[in-house]
């Protein structure tokens, strides 16, 4: 397989786990699983099954983590989602396109500052401040 090739498969199974863990346990995380089943089932029935499957997996654990391990956890299942993402893809490239589409679509890039003018050159002038001057 193309070096290039599995570098984006990785970067992609990368940005895709770290979107699964961070919207597992929260409010919108059934339309998150909804969206991935949807993108790594491929219109298959039972492939789709068996994705939500294995996601909801992923949230449980992170939703029922024990306060001491909760970052433990959330570590082990964004390295879980990855290869549940990568295998995905390795079974069907065209994966790789839609999950990259979905994953622009959860975190779109930062919108960048509008570009500030920098302020006109201004010459500070001291002037000394005596009580009762009158150019005080």
């Amino acid at each position: 397989m193309d070096a290039q090739l599995v570098a984006t498969l990785h970067r992609v199974a990368a940005a895709g786990g770290s979107a699964i863990v961070a919207a597992a346990a929260t409010e919108s995380w059934a339309a998150v699983k909804a969206r991935f089943v949807e993108v790594l089932g491929h219109g298959h029935r039972g492939r789709e099954e068996v994705q939500a499957e294995l996601l909801e997996e992923t949230n449980q654990a992170i939703g029922h983590a024990p306060a001491g391990l909760v970052d433990q956890i959330t570590h082990d299942q964004e390295s879980r989602a990855q290869q549940l993402l990568l295998q995905a893809m390795l079974v069907d490239p065209s994966v790789s396109e839609d999950l990259q589409k979905l994953i622009e679509e959860l975190n779109p890039p930062p919108e960048d500052p509008p570009e500030e003018e920098p302020p006109a050159e201004q010459v500070s002038v001291l002037r000394p401040r005596i009580l009762g001057a009158p150019w005080a």
